[in-house]
């Protein structure tokens, strides 16, 4: 799943190993096209889009493809896997539901504009944006819907699912807290600009970042922000939400870790081109990629370089750790993992 659990806290201590990881290339394929979509794994599969339409699963392994399917249009979606099967949107305006392990179509569900959300699945069901407007809440087992809630505008943000509750942002920069059950408004915050990434929660808190250049955190309990850090440029990044700090980058290239509790500053890092992939973290360390073509791993607590790994690719997605390897995909199509 994207944000590797469904708090979306970009933490993958349940789905690592205890490798120490130097950046050492294992394998590297070659996809068509753009790949933003950024990858999930299901068991020793890597599945993720593309921007020529299709969905892939690749071993973990040995990089070989294990499947395709093909759908009409672009796909950044980060798929999610939950009870063997494969969700993704496409910008057809469709969501997929796969066979994880043979990539056969399982339903499709049609929405009115194209899907770039990645969906979350909670208690049987899959939440997602459209860029109709909506929000939609799927039966996973037999793909009908069983609620939408109209935002007016574009939702390109992602969903995050915790204790019954479905928070997701639109393009108007409002961030919505639908009841998980029926759809219905609980509350919902306004900022400054759009809200395209994925919120996280997180001891009672909701992290969300927005175009308006702002990283905000919501004390859910009040239904209230009660912090917000300006970043002094546009933020694409979800939040990375870890051992009491929340890390995000922007398109200054600046990594930026906070106080989870009060939004003070503990250190920040100049990359050297924009920072579009959202970090992952894994025992004590940050992962991201770049526009400048690399995958960085930085000291959680310090933010000081641990190493840096050439890709020679734009890094728009966020890596996925599982096991001994980090995934890593790049704007050139180019699917890679590290050890």
């Amino acid at each position: 799943m994207f944000r590797a659990n469904i708090r979306r806290t970009g933490n993958t201590a349940d789905t690592a190993s205890g490798a120490e990881f130097t950046g050492r290339k294992d394998w590297t394929v070659k996809i068509p096209d753009a790949v933003r979509s950024s990858p999930a794994i299901y068991g020793s599969s890597i599945i993720f889009g593309s921007n020529n339409g299709n969905i892939y699963s690749l071993d973990l392994y040995s990089g070989k493809i294990k499947w395709t399917f093909p759908t009409g249009n672009w796909v950044v979606s980060s798929p999610a896997v939950a009870d063997g099967k494969v969700f993704a949107g496409s910008y057809d305006s469709r969501m997929y539901c796969l066979d994880a392990v043979t990539g056969k179509l399982i339903w499709k569900f049609t929405t009115h504009n194209s899907i770039h959300s990645s969906p979350a699945v909670a208690g049987g069901v899959v939440y997602f944006g459209s860029n109709d407007g909506f929000i939609y809440a799927v039966d996973i087992k037999t793909g009908w819907q069983k609620w939408r809630y109209k935002t007016e505008r574009a939702v390109q943000g992602s969903p995050v699912v915790s204790d019954g509750v479905v928070y997701i942002g639109n393009d108007e920069g409002k961030l919505f807290a639908l009841d998980a059950s029926s759809g219905t408004l609980k509350w919902r915050a306004v900022v400054g600009g759009p809200i395209v990434s994925a919120p996280a929660v997180r001891d009672g808190h909701l992290y969300f970042t927005s175009q308006d250049g702002r990283i905000y955190c919501a004390r859910i309990k009040h239904q209230a922000v009660i912090w917000n850090y300006d970043s002094k440029s546009q933020i694409e990044t979800s939040p990375l939400v870890e051992e009491g700090k929340v890390v995000f980058g922007n398109i200054m290239g600046w990594v930026t870790s906070l106080d989870a509790l009060t939004g003070s500053l503990v250190w920040k890092y100049k990359a050297n081109e924009s920072v579009f992939s959202s970090p992952a973290a894994f025992s004590g360390k940050i992962f991201f990629g770049t526009n400048s073509d690399v995958l960085v791993c930085l000291d959680g607590k310090t933010g000081s370089v641990v190493w840096r790994a050439p890709f020679n690719a734009d890094v728009l997605t966020s890596p996925a750790i599982a096991g001994d390897r980090i995934v890593v995909a790049g704007a050139d199509g180019k699917v890679c993992t590290l050890q």
